[in-house]
């Protein structure tokens, strides 16, 4: 397909959406209809290892630490202190309890975290968590964690699923059933999930921020994206977890709806499969990279609205983020150069695999033609998002889709991805030099310092591109005009604070 080829596919896409005139009802005071991309995979903040859990988390369960929206921290359920680089104290508000009227206390914590830290939860948070050392109870509502060394990301990471409490009486009666009816500490409790139709939710008065004004939440499953907007317009849905680049501009054209964007935490990239033939060569990874103009998938796939990326550190870390960071542009000389000095016979056949997400396949198509032009055949290949992340971990792929919803911290974004042991290691990468950063970089607690190690890993991950990063997606999601309601950079709804005005 052509790139013009795919900005009229791109422009039909948009004008279906908008092909039947409605006119959205007014709402339901007391309900909130939410129209979310996908069902959750499980409502266990511990076992949760899918974007797909983000619309819901922050409505059932609520952590220790609390994030704003500008991703600065404040005490959640707990306030903290840092005595030394090695020890947190914590101290839990008190007269709290969990939907089921069981006290939050700092026996709860404790369960909690040792649940987290045990190898035989089998939780995706234990990666996340492994620097702690012990969790101690000091008093009723007191408990002390001490880390094995320093470790920075600690407080951000315990604002996500990581920090977020449970009742261990509930977990305890219902085992496995847990997962589908969580008992947490959230604005929300949970009243029936039927699988990929509903999740109702209902407003819990023992909420240490006060009731919610919102009564009543209901997410609805609806993966056709074209379909989401539409519930939205003829007032079916009052809130959209996401927004296609391509209709922003008929969102912000209508009076009836309210568009929020703002610049995420995530990365939209590619993993090379670093263990194989042909990409086990640095040179041919190196050469796809320079053959790719990421301003073309800036215009066709993301209309402009996202960061064009060279890295894994997003504009959102501040700090640490370095707007002049550009390495490996576009150079299809110096990619073919490359190639050739390879001494592989052109072209080089290599499969590329995404799922059936419409901009993805935009992208990978993009990709396709820009790559045959250095010399490589690539075969396009779809899967199912399951098959892609069993894909992924087996590492049976050339170059696959491997998007990442980001975190506040960059250790978040490069740890797991880029250390040879990482978790979301899917290129099989391995640097000594950068473990070694990135090491230093969780272990460092002033962010000068910080900054200019994750800068140095950054560059040495770009010259050996084990990954080809494509944009920095910008949040954009959609909601009735009358709902006043909190965006967050991660794309997780905070409803909590929800109302209608």
């Amino acid at each position: 397909m052509t790139i013009a080829a795919v900005y009229r596919s791109a422009a039909v896409a948009a004008a279906l959406i908008w092909s039947t005139s409605t006119f959205a009802a007014p709402p339901d005071p007391d309900t909130l209809i939410v129209g979310i991309a996908s069902d959750p995979v499980t409502l266990d903040p511990g076992l949760m290892a899918s974007y797909f859990e983000v619309a819901v988390q922050f409505n059932v369960h609520e952590a220790l630490v609390s994030q704003r929206p500008d991703l600065s921290l404040e005490p959640g359920l707990a306030s903290y202190e840092c005595p030394d680089p090695t020890t947190y104290d914590f101290k839990l508000r008190p007269g709290l309890t969990f939907h089921d009227g069981t006290p939050i206390d700092a026996a709860a914590a404790k369960f909690n975290l040792d649940r987290l830290l045990d190898p035989a939860t089998g939780s995706p948070r234990r990666p996340e968590l492994e620097p702690i050392d012990s969790v101690t109870v000091t008093g009723p509502l007191t408990f002390e964690v001490k880390l094995k060394h320093p470790f920075a990301p600690l407080l951000q990471i315990l604002a996500l699923r990581a920090g977020m409490l449970i009742s261990p009486t509930a977990l305890k009666a219902l085992g496995p059933d847990f997962a589908a009816h969580a008992v947490g500490a959230g604005p929300y409790k949970v009243v029936s999930w039927t699988k990929n139709s509903e999740l109702v939710l209902e407003r819990f008065d023992g909420y240490w921020r006060g009731p919610a004004p919102i009564k009543r939440i209901v997410f609805r499953p609806m993966p056709d994206e074209t379909v989401r907007l539409m519930n939205l317009r003829s007032g079916a849905l009052q809130l959209v977890d996401s927004v296609p680049a391509q209709s922003l501009s008929n969102v912000t054209g209508d009076p009836t709806l309210a568009l929020k964007q703002t610049s995420g935490l995530g990365f939209n990239a590619f993993s090379f499969n670093t263990t194989r033939p042909p990409f086990s060569d640095r040179d041919v990874r190196r050469a796809f990279t320079l053959a790719v103009d990421r301003s073309v998938i800036q215009h066709a796939v993301y209309f402009d609205t996202a960061t064009i990326a060279y890295g894994a550190i997003p504009p959102g870390a501040a700090w640490a983020y370095d707007p002049a960071f550009a390495p490996l542009k576009t150079d299809l000389p110096a990619a073919r150069a490359l190639l050739a000095k390879t001494g592989l016979a052109l072209p080089i056949a290599v499969s590329l695999t995404v799922t059936n997400d419409l901009a993805q396949v935009r992208a990978a198509e993009i990709l396709q033609a820009q790559a045959a032009r250095a010399g490589f055949k690539v075969d396009i290949q779809r899967t199912d998002l399951t098959s892609l992340i069993t894909l992924l971990k087996r590492r049976t792929f050339d170059l696959a889709i491997s998007p990442w919803s980001g975190r506040s911290d960059p250790d978040g974004n490069l740890f797991g991805f880029f250390t040879r042991s990482g978790s979301a290691n899917f290129s099989g990468y391995s640097s000594p030099s950068v473990d070694d950063l990135l090491q230093k970089g969780r272990t460092a607690l002033d962010l000068t310092t910080r900054a200019r190690l994750y800068r140095q890993a950054e560059a040495e991950i770009a010259e050996d591109a084990p990954v080809l990063f494509l944009a920095f997606p910008a949040m954009l999601q959609a909601a009735d005009a009358s709902l006043d309601w909190i965006q967050y950079p991660d794309g997780a709804l905070h409803l909590g604070f929800a109302r209608y005005k």
